[in-house]
């Protein structure tokens, strides 16, 4: 069976860009590990996780534990700001600093980034070669759709080099392309709006293709008591629709797919 890819982004609820602006409290770290962990272990399934520095200051001994039940730690910026709202020396200290705290924690450098809101948009294209050069191997930070506030409906949909004559890969979230149109579907709002049954034949129509699905995920999104905040009609949706259904969607599709986390598949494809 194909093994797919998966992923949490671990940082606070509340760095959604909309409602960033509106509430700094309660950040439901400890609530949703425990839940997700939860089901990992239950079904013998190594994630990777992409931490925000901040987290990795503040949880910096769960984090240790994640990296040392085997799931793989790597870098999710040291703040949740989109990159393509950043200048460029920002982006680089962002980076640099993040790379050393998973260092100080695990005791080795990270392969992975992503970028927050997977904001690397065609003018960031030069994010890739900072990473190279502090020893990053790979990228998943590409939305391959237009969705307003983030993605490129001209962005590839399978990995590929974006550094000519060098080894480092970009992992794109792929979405479902039915004839010219593309479809998210593996994560986050889109994951929990579809119902379980239309993820499933999703799933198998992407792996009878021979790709992978980037399933990724938030670990807030397991939590059922997240403050209720002013935000607009599509904060809300963004924040707060499905969220009661999340933790049994999952194992559904833990149940019934193949899982593993970025560096163990890529490491037994020798592409890292």
């Amino acid at each position: 069976m194909m093994k797919n890819f998966i992923t949490f982004d671990l940082e606070n609820w509340y760095d959604s860009e909309f409602v960033k602006y509106h509430w700094n409290e309660g950040d439901l770290i400890l609530e949703g590990l425990s839940k997700v962990t939860k089901l990992l272990n239950k079904y013998k399934i190594k994630a990777t996780f992409f931490v925000t520095g901040k987290i990795l200051e503040k949880y910096s001994h769960q984090i240790k534990r994640l990296f040392e039940q085997g799931h793989e730690i790597s870098s999710h910026s040291y703040e949740h700001k989109m990159l393509n709202k950043m200048p460029r020396k920002e982006i680089e200290n962002s980076l640099s600093k993040s790379k050393m705290l998973i260092r100080k924690i695990t005791g080795k450098n990270p392969l992975g980034f992503r970028a927050p809101c997977c904001s690397i948009s065609k003018k960031q294209f030069w994010v890739y070669k900072t990473l190279k050069n502090l020893g990053f191997s790979y990228s998943s930070s590409l939305f391959p759709v237009n969705m307003g506030l983030y993605g490129d409906s001209s962005f590839p949909l399978d990995p590929f080099c974006p550094l000519k004559d060098e080894r480092f890969l970009e992992i794109p979230i792929r979405p479902l392309k039915i004839f010219n149109v593309r479809i998210p579907f593996s994560g986050g709002i889109y994951f929990r709006i579809l119902p379980r049954q239309i993820l499933s034949s999703i799933f198998k129509r992407v792996n009878r293709q021979k790709k992978r699905v980037v399933l990724y995920l938030h670990p807030w999104e397991f939590c059922l008591n997240i403050p209720r905040v002013k935000t607009s009609v599509i904060g809300k949706v963004q924040i707060y629709w499905g969220i009661k259904w999340n933790f049994s969607k999952l194992e559904y599709m833990l149940k019934r797919f193949s899982f593993d986390s970025i560096e163990n598949i890529l490491k037994k494809e020798n592409l890292c």
